[in-house]
This record gives structure tokens, C-alpha cells and sequence, in this order.
């Protein structure tokens, strides 16, 4: 019980910095546009993850690298681009709070899709879950008076579901490749495909780029890097599902942060819709854990 509480406190500490990225996207994103930001973001993320696990690589008698984690690795980071730049366009428009609760979709799309694509079993939670989460959609999207979500909030809910399929594509792969080998082919080759388009559609000045070098540092290091890193110790220890939900708190963090750090507010709808989405989250997960389900793919 004393290792699975520490490992729940890593997870939740792993949330936290999950959470207050989403304000060092929205800040990084007033300076840098989408794809620059990204570039940098993934290449130094990719950098300091193979360095900061080099150590384990070592322990473990494992190579530098698998070359043949190279491929599902690629197709990864193809994924985690569509997710991490569309949340990142959506951040920008409507501001972190909101982005990261209907980021937080994609933990009742993946039973979802794992029982549409692949025909397993999904928990009667789930199918609660999806109109909660269609009702938490309305009060964070709509006006109030009708259904009418802005370009801000469809691009958040593209990126929900890329990262949905980026947890299912993952599930397929790391049985087989070593997960860290994925993580860095994923990251690196993310931050290429951002540093092409940058060069093809930005001309961004570098003084620009080093204006956010807080916010990179961040979300390079922390979120991407260290994050994982923090997933992986707190996950031996803690069941899938317990580990989910502590996870899902991600949202109430970016909430958090964008209130302290940006002085952001939401209309009083909104906040019910980040209570309804966070029920939705937790049935979804509770059901599966009731019924033994690993709900988290």
C-alpha cells in the first residue's frame, strides 16, 4: 500500500506539470507560432528524455537506441504531431483552462474506440460516461444559447482525439519495443516534421524564439522529458486504473494554472462543464476498475 500511495503522488506530481503546461503553450503561443514552438519543443524534449534515461539504457544492458523501434516509432510521432500541434492551435484561441478539460475527452474516447476498432470489451461506464461528456461538450462550447463551439474548441477536440488514438497506437507497441526507445524516436520525429513546416510556412526570428525559452525549457524538459519519466516510475507500482484517474487531474491543474498565471476566467457554464467532464472522466474509469477492465487500453 506505501509503494502504490508513493507511486498515486508521482502520478499526481506527473498531472500537475501536464496541467500547468497547457499555460506555457498558451503564453509560448502569443510569441511563436505552432509549428516553430513545436519544432523546439520536441527536438530538446527528444535530447534531454534520451539523456535523462541514458542511465537506465546503461543499468539494463540495453543499446542506445533499437533500431527497430525506428518504424512504430515514426508512426508515433506522426500521431503525437496531428494531437500536440492541434491542441496547441486550440490552446491559443481559447486559453488553457478550457483546452485541457476538453483535452481531457480523449480518456472516455479510448474504451470507445478500442471497442469500434478492435471489437474489445469496454465497461458499461463508458457508454454512462459519453453523454455526461457530450453534456460537459455544450456547457464548456456553447454560447448559452445554443451549440456553437469555435474554432478554438474543434481544434481542442481534433487534438482529443488524436491523442486518443496516440494511447491506443502506443498500446500496440510497447508489448514489443522498449518504451523509452518509442518515446525518443516519437519525440524526435515529431520535432522534425514541425521543423519542416516551420521552414516551409514560418519565418519566425530567433529573437522570438529565445523571448520563450522559459516556456520551452519548460515543456522540453518538464513536460516532455521529465513527465514521462515520472509516468514511468509512478506506473510500476500503481494499477492502470488508479493511475488514470490520478492522471485525468491533468485538467484540474490547467484550470489552476490558467486562473493563476493569466488571470483566466470562465463563465459560471464553463465551470459546471469542467465538473461534468471530470464525472464523466472518473465513471468511465471506476467502471472499469469495478468490472476489472484495464481501462486504460
Amino acid at each position: 500500500m506505501k509503494k502504490e500511495n508513493r507511486a498515486l503522488g508521482i502520478l499526481l506530481l506527473t498531472a500537475a506539470i501536464w496541467g500547468f503546461a497547457f499555460t506555457a503553450q498558451k503564453t509560448g503561443a502569443d510569441r511563436v507560432p505552432v509549428f516553430t514552438f513545436g519544432a523546439w519543443r520536441y527536438i530538446a524534449g527528444a535530447a534531454a528524455l534520451y539523456l535523462i534515461t541514458l542511465p537506465l539504457r546503461r543499468k539494463k544492458g540495453l543499446p542506445a537506441l533499437d533500431k527497430k523501434a525506428v518504424l512504430p516509432g515514426m508512426l508515433l510521432g506522426t500521431v503525437l504531431f496531428c494531437a500536440a500541434n492541434l491542441q496547441q492551435l486550440g490552446v491559443a484561441l481559447i486559453g488553457p483552462g478550457k483546452c485541457g478539460f476538453l483535452t481531457t475527452l480523449y480518456v472516455v474516447l479510448v474504451p470507445v474506440l478500442w471497442k469500434l476498432l478492435f471489437g474489445k470489451k469496454t465497461s458499461a461506464g463508458t457508454w454512462l460516461a459519453l453523454p455526461l461528456a457530450v453534456l460537459a461538450l455544450y456547457l464548456l462550447c456553447g454560447t448559452g444559447e445554443s451549440l456553437t463551439p469555435t474554432r478554438g474548441d474543434l481544434l481542442a477536440l481534433g487534438g482529443s482525439v488524436f491523442w486518443a488514438l496516440h494511447i491506443l497506437f502506443t498500446d500496440r507497441y510497447t508489448g514489443k519495443y522498449e518504451a523509452i526507445d518509442l518515446c525518443t524516436v516519437q519525440f524526435f520525429w515529431c520535432g522534425l516534421m514541425d521543423l519542416f513546416f516551420a521552414l516551409a510556412l514560418e519565418n519566425v526570428p530567433v529573437r522570438d524564439v529565445l523571448a520563450v525559452w522559459p516556456e520551452l525549457l519548460y515543456l522540453s524538459v518538464l513536460s516532455t522529458a521529465g513527465g514521462y519519466t515520472l509516468q514511468t516510475i509512478g506506473q510500476r507500482d500503481a494499477k492502470p486504473a488508479h493511475a488514470a484517474i490520478v492522471l485525468s487531474m491533468e485538467s484540474v491543474f490547467s484550470v489552476l494554472g490558467g486562473a493563476v498565471f493569466l488571470g483566466e476566467r470562465m463563465r459560471p457554464a464553463g465551470y459546471v462543464g469542467c465538473a461534468v467532464m471530470l464525472a464523466a472522466v472518473l465513471i468511465s474509469q471506476l467502471s472499469g476498475m469495478k468490472e476489472g477492465l484495464d481501462t486504460d487500453v
